[in-house]
């Protein structure tokens, strides 16, 4: 996605180094261990956050190899979440391929999440502050507890919008706002530009899970590299659904008590709450928007706005 968007030219050199370090994290002597990696190994994934945390690092100095180490950690440490939400969402495929617990097993698939937990721990000790580390437990903690609030609201009719934009913010906004902000602060910039960068890692950690949403209901299996429709299916309700069951969409009701999910779907993607939904991604966008034209004028800030873009744009 963003290198479709010509954001990232800047960072060419940066990202080469990046997925290098990824590479060499996820290689183990142990054979049986080399055999759960191998497939993770493969796939640099979008590298949003990792790029984010070098974007951040730019309004500071710091060493380009402590800089970029950092940004593998973060990249770790979202891969380490994926695995274990796979497992969590009885997902078995992910980015077009078969995920770990798929292929292995749950048990396997909770120990290489645990894994890579623990080598994103690794790197952030050898180059992060104390408090970066903290604030590296703190989102993990945000993440759990979205985790256990969605678990617990599953096929729920009567969950509130309130409630989901919470869940979202502290599954998906935190690690945002983590990757940016401590980018920043682990360069010693300027404190204001630091909260400045939280924020705006928020709100586009908002967007993206938002649109994220959106996609799983209107796209389809081969662009979204795996099962479109699978949130429904899995009882975790979003905004589209929320917006619509709020609008008193007996119909969406009716299907969603009776497990017809199929007619739910084809119900939504052409919904007054999808559109809803699409608007408030946009308004989460031109928050994180307002907030980076008032950050100091350079390369790296107009790419960050350029990527901001593109998250709302997206396809996939």
């Amino acid at each position: 996605m963003l290198r479709e968007s010509g954001s990232l030219g800047m960072f060419n050199t940066d990202l080469i180094e990046l997925k290098k370090i990824i590479r060499n994290n996820l290689i183990d002597n142990d054979s049986t261990v080399k055999l759960l990696l191998n497939d993770l190994a493969a796939d640099d994934g979008k590298l949003i956050r990792g790029t984010f945390t070098l974007i951040g690092g730019s309004f500071g100095k710091i060493e380009k190899e402590k800089l970029i180490n950092i940004s593998a950690g973060v990249e770790l440490l979202h891969l380490a979440t994926l695995v274990h939400d796979d497992i969590i969402d009885e997902a078995n495929i992910r980015r077009g391929k078969k995920t770990i617990h798929s292929t292995h097993g749950v048990k396997s698939g909770l120990f290489t999440g645990d894994y890579l937990f623990s080598q994103a721990y690794v790197i952030f000790s050898k180059n992060c502050s104390n408090k970066s580390i903290i604030d590296v437990s703190e989102t993990i903690k945000s993440i759990c507890r979205g985790e256990i609030n969605q678990f617990y609201s599953l096929y729920s009719l009567d969950s509130t919008i309130k409630s989901y934009l919470k869940r979202i913010s502290s599954k998906c906004a935190s690690l945002f706002s983590l990757s940016l902000s401590m980018g920043a602060y682990e360069s010693n910039a300027n404190i204001d530009i630091v909260k400045k960068l939280k924020s705006i890692g928020y709100s586009t950690g908002m967007a993206f899970q938002l649109i994220d949403d959106l996609l799983d209901i209107t796209s389809s299996d081969r662009i979204l590299g795996k099962p479109s429709g699978n949130d429904i299916r899995e009882g975790i309700y979003t905004l589209p659904v929320l917006y619509e069951l709020r609008r008193g969409n007996a119909h969406l009701r009716t299907y969603l008590k009776e497990g017809n999910f199929d007619e739910a779907l084809n119900l939504l993607k052409n919904s007054a709450g999808l559109k809803k939904s699409r608007e408030t991604a946009q308004r989460y966008t031109n928050k994180a928007l307002i907030l980076a034209n008032e950050l100091p004028n350079t390369d790296e800030s107009q790419a960050l706005k350029r990527i901001i873009t593109k998250i709302l744009l997206r396809d996939y």
